[in-house]
């Protein structure tokens, strides 16, 4: 009677390890995933950047051969490329930032969930196992009833 309590127990436990690592895998993935789309969006702030900042430079140079009047206006063009260059960058690093918060709120989140579900299946096997205990026959002729009907089951489809 107890080597059967021990498989019970050691099934459950094993199943709620189970669940507990794929909650636990499924955390670190999203997260991954999540940082890896906050690494992209930095690496086009760093990308970005330097093209608004070539771009102005372009027009700036441009406007040297032209009328101070034109000079002057291709400057305020060039100051306000360099402020959305800034701009852009400083969105796209939020961004990142944000992207990054979330992802370790959803890790979090995926981890309490899978503490949860872990916390229930350690709860469910301490109940069925206090179950056996109290109904040890019962317990065993329903053992057998259901590998019975699991063997037929198998069967029909082999």
């Amino acid at each position: 009677m107890t080597n059967t309590q021990d498989q019970v127990k050691g099934t459950i436990q094993s199943a709620a390890d189970k669940a507990k690592d794929f909650a636990e895998g499924a955390g670190y993935r999203a997260a991954g995933t999540i940082q890896g789309a906050a690494d992209k969006a930095k690496n086009l702030t760093d990308t970005v950047a330097p093209k608004a900042q070539g771009f102005a430079d372009k027009a700036q140079d441009a406007a040297a051969n032209v009328v101070d009047t034109v000079k002057e206006k291709a400057h305020d063009l060039a100051a306000g490329a360099g402020d959305l260059a800034h701009r852009a960058r400083d969105t796209a690093q939020d961004w990142a930032a944000s992207a990054a918060d979330t992802a370790d709120h959803a890790r979090q989140q995926v981890q309490h969930a899978a503490e949860t579900a872990y916390h229930k299946a350690e709860d469910w096997g301490q109940d069925v196992t206090a179950m056996i205990r109290r109904y040890p026959v019962q317990s065993l002729l329903v053992g057998f009833g259901v590998g019975f009907l699991l063997a037929q089951a198998f069967r029909r489809h082999a």
